[in-house]
């Protein structure tokens, strides 16, 4: 039978030339411990303090799941979930892990549209391209329940059926559906008047095979490849792709947010600027690095015939 101080320095010991800064591994430390015993981080510390004993069968446990870290497994698979918004979210390695700079994405969607009310003449339609966990539809779906139509959308039926489970876990009614942007399967079902507006928002995969090696290990070892990774020729097939979606099939006002490489952001911008989008618009996530842009694209109808004009 082991003891929590005796976990807590094994835990240090075991970990320390993997995760050198102790921020980082006290709140390894404490997610993991308060994951295993289900109760919060004051309890553990009392525990700790204590020397309380820790009965074999969870020190077992306990030294199981240690040892996934040691093997540079992320905490977040290791427990089964992440923290979106203060949220939790089932993750597994079917999905990529919720980050910070996500959630910066999508406090500038709702900081944008917090002024919207639901009207019969202005329905807001929100697509969520390669949604993964699904934390981005969940939380403006949470954060802004007038926001009626949701569509999240990914290629890999897998990400979409833990999408299904985090959905279900908030109680909330999105449409999930299993769409391959790169094939042009965006044939979705829209409800269009001349009053539509559109939110598109896609963390899409960016980074380009050549920066492989500036990701931590335990990004490249677990984290799904498709969700992270381009061809180095064709760093902006996603955006293009999106943006051709944008102009070829939605009517009205679209708002566009993308997350971004930082290395090719004016690339980005330049893309967009040709694909004649407006109001085009950068920002810088926490860390200081151009992480998201926002673009917005205009398409009004004339003479109630179908002939739609970009303005």
């Amino acid at each position: 039978m082991g003891s929590f101080d005796k976990f807590y320095r094994v835990f240090q010991n075991t970990l320390q030339d993997l995760y050198p800064e102790p921020k980082e591994l006290e709140s390894l430390f404490f997610l993991l411990t308060t994951h295993i015993f289900q109760c919060d981080k004051t309890t553990i510390l009392l525990r700790v303090s204590r020397k309380e004993k820790i009965h074999f069968d969870t020190y077992d446990k306990l030294i199981k799941k240690l040892w996934e870290l040691k093997k540079n497994r992320p905490i977040q698979y290791v427990i089964g979930y992440a923290y979106f918004f203060g949220m939790k979210f089932i993750v597994n390695e079917k999905v990529f892990i919720p980050r910070q700079e996500t959630e910066e994405l999508v406090s500038w969607i709702l900081q944008d549209h917090k002024d919207y009310f639901h009207h019969n003449n202005h329905p807001i339609q929100v697509f969520d391209i390669g949604t993964g966990s699904g934390c981005i539809s969940i939380t403006l779906k949470k954060k802004k329940p007038e926001f009626i139509h949701i569509y999240a959308m990914d290629s890999d039926q897998e990400a979409l059926n833990i999408a299904k489970k985090n959905a279900k876990l908030h109680n909330v009614k999105i449409s999930l559906k299993n769409v391959d942007i790169l094939k042009g399967g965006m044939d979705i079902p829209t409800k269009i008047n001349k009053n539509s507006v559109h939110i598109i928002v896609s963390n899409p995969p960016y980074v380009r095979l050549s920066e492989k090696k500036l990701l931590h290990p335990n990004i490249v070892q677990y984290e799904p490849y498709q969700a992270l990774f381009v061809p180095d020729e064709t760093p902006l097939i996603f955006y293009q792709k999106i943006s051709f979606w944008i102009k070829k099939r939605l009517n009205g006002i679209v708002y566009l947010y993308f997350e971004i490489n930082q290395f090719i952001y004016l690339d980005i911008i330049d893309l967009l600027k040709k694909m004649g989008f407006l109001n085009i618009e950068i920002r810088r996530d926490f860390q200081g690095f151009f992480r998201m842009i926002r673009a917005i694209y205009v398409r009004k109808q004339i003479n109630n015939n179908k002939k739609w004009i970009k303005k």
